[in-house]
């Protein structure tokens, strides 16, 4: 009796040990962070993009902001989450400029010449008799006034 009382406790001391060294050596391969990752510097995002990502963030759900965020901003994912971080901790990011406006050619604007009465009558006479005429009209308007094919037939559709 006193043999099998020893073979359980021995048994049950390997268990103990082999548990407790399995749950040591995932401890150590677990990544620690000292601090949360920073983002890069430039990064610009909307004012509504940051109160979306906190709002998801905040209910719980980092992972998903920083996928909305790495789907919307196009930054890479390690990005994404430290600009998570950063946005749960309170930074605010600079909004992107708006998109300066292209300016046209100087050349389409120098041949530009202003559609004047005497044109403007000789294109509604045109474009009321049939489609052929219509077609004259879009090429004396593209000749006389520089405009380019699809602003001449706005202009026309607009008589």
């Amino acid at each position: 009796m006193l043999s099998y009382g020893l073979i359980i406790v021995v048994i049950l001391a390997l268990v103990m040990s082999f548990a407790i060294a399995r749950r040591s050596s995932t401890a150590r391969h677990a990544p620690t962070f000292s601090s949360p990752p920073t983002p890069p510097p430039g990064v610009r995002l909307t004012r509504e993009l940051q109160e979306e990502t906190r709002d998801v963030a905040s209910r719980g759900n980092p992972e998903q902001a920083a996928k909305n965020l790495h789907k919307q901003a196009s930054l890479p994912m390690s990005q994404a989450t430290a600009v998570v971080y950063a946005l749960q901790a309170g930074q605010v990011f600079a909004e992107p400029e708006p998109p300066a406006a292209t300016p046209e050619p100087e050349s389409a604007q120098a041949n530009r010449a202003p559609v004047d009465a005497e044109l403007l009558a000789t294109l509604r006479r045109l474009v009321v008799q049939d489609r052929l005429r219509r077609t004259a009209a879009i090429r004396l308007l593209k000749e006389r006034t520089g405009m380019n094919t699809k602003e001449a037939r706005r202009f026309l559709d607009a008589l």
